[in-house]
């Protein structure tokens, strides 16, 4: 197969470390906890609960950016919080901005992130960031990390109301490309979102494995990386 001419990427889990989330949840309810004079490991297994329940309530309007951003994290922790008896109005604004805050301090790209999209600007390889959340959220990651100006298009569900595995939206990443879906790679770490959603969509994709899914997949993708450095020989770089 010839080697490809534009790449798509996924933002969290696959340039972006996620493996901070459960670290800011703790370290939210163990202050939460000292302020209110509740227990820190109730807290935490309450906010994991309310985050599964109410995200199969509003999580796709959510991602399509439906309904207020700030309303999902606010909720969450309201429910948390009043699990363990704090029912106080203010306290699930004050969690949610605390955890925000917390947040934004413990964003990290993974170590070849930025190495590699220098590389394919140095190269001349359009790139684009298909990234599935709330617009704000999602372009406050990519000013925290300096890569904003880094893809030659930037594609965020909620402002498109539409989000992967929906075909429409790679359709949108490749039109502001002006790529031919055939030959070009979208990378990401979710094999529904990622690797299902650019299937669909006639692209190329690839699955990065960083080892961190909680089950290992019946059937591995065609392609797989560990690295994203990998994507080298993919284009035809090395």
């Amino acid at each position: 197969m010839s080697p490809a001419r534009w790449v798509c990427l996924d933002l969290d889990g696959t340039l972006l470390r996620d493996d901070h989330v459960d670290g800011v949840v703790r370290a939210v309810s163990e202050r939460l906890a000292e302020r209110f004079g509740v227990d820190a490991e109730a807290l935490v297994a309450a906010n994991e609960t309310a985050w599964w329940e109410y995200w199969t309530e509003v999580g796709d309007s959510w991602l399509r950016g439906q309904i207020d951003p700030e309303s999902l994290p606010t909720e969450v922790w309201r429910r948390a919080l009043a699990t363990v008896g704090v029912t106080d109005a203010a306290a699930a604004a004050e969690a949610h901005a605390l955890h925000t805050t917390t947040e934004s301090t413990a964003l990290r790209l993974y170590d070849e992130s930025a190495e590699v999209l220098r590389r394919l600007s140095e190269r001349g390889v359009p790139t684009a960031l298909i990234t599935n959340g709330p617009s704000g959220l999602q372009r406050a990651k990519l000013r925290a990390t300096g890569i904003e100006d880094a893809f030659d298009v930037v594609i965020v569900s909620g402002e498109h109301g539409v989000h992967k595995p929906d075909p429409a939206i790679f359709a949108l990443a490749l039109s502001g490309l002006g790529a031919t879906a055939s030959e070009t790679l979208h990378v990401g770490d979710n094999l529904v979102a990622d690797v299902g959603g650019a299937r669909g969509a006639g692209m190329r994709p690839v699955w990065i494995d960083r080892g961190t899914a909680a089950e290992r997949p019946a059937e591995r993708p065609e392609t797989v990386v560990n690295d994203l450095r990998e994507l080298y020989g993919l284009l035809g770089l090395d």
